[in-house]
């Protein structure tokens, strides 16, 4: 085992940091989903982009590339949205 693996008490970690990023993300997924349905719009659909941009790093990772065309596809639509929200208001 790598020292850099290896957290104070010498055991490795639980988690990589992207998976950690992964749960984050997904969480922030959920409620940016629901604030959008019952909540305000746009907080929901920036809340949903942070979310997206967190799951990347993982997807990078793994080499899921049909998740990464699906984060890609969903910021470009979500960002476009935020643009028109806050251009207009």
């Amino acid at each position: 085992m790598e020292s850099r693996e290896k957290n104070w008490s010498g055991a490795k970690p639980l988690m990589s940091k992207s998976d950690l990023l992964r749960w984050i993300g997904n969480i922030l997924l959920i409620i940016g989903y629901q604030t959008m349905l019952w909540g305000e719009f746009k907080y929901g659909l920036m809340i949903k982009c942070i979310g997206g941009i967190l799951t990347v790093p993982f997807a990078i990772k793994l080499k899921l590339w049909d998740v990464l065309f699906l984060c890609a596809f969903f910021g470009i639509t979500e960002i476009s949205k935020l643009t028109q929200i806050f251009l207009v208001s």
